[in-house]
């Protein structure tokens, strides 16, 4: 995937530590090793889960990109 700009660079602090955090709760293959907060995915924000969603969604989507890019 093409970027304008870097999004590292560009992005805002708060939501460059958000994915950070993302990344850190995930377990391998892209399942949730832990929420950030105590309890389960009910105990947490709705907003947390579908950005941890949407963020999973992402990484699945470039995942598949590379693997694409290897086999051609």
């Amino acid at each position: 995937m093409a970027w304008a700009e870097n999004p590292r660079i560009t992005m805002d602090g708060a939501w460059a530590d958000f994915v950070r955090l993302w990344a850190a709760c995930r377990a391998g293959m892209g399942g949730i090793a832990h929420w950030p907060d105590a309890g389960g995915v009910s105990d947490q924000p709705a907003w947390v889960v579908d950005a941890f969603a949407a963020l999973g969604a992402i990484d699945a989507e470039l995942n598949e990109d590379e693997r694409r890019r290897r086999r051609a």
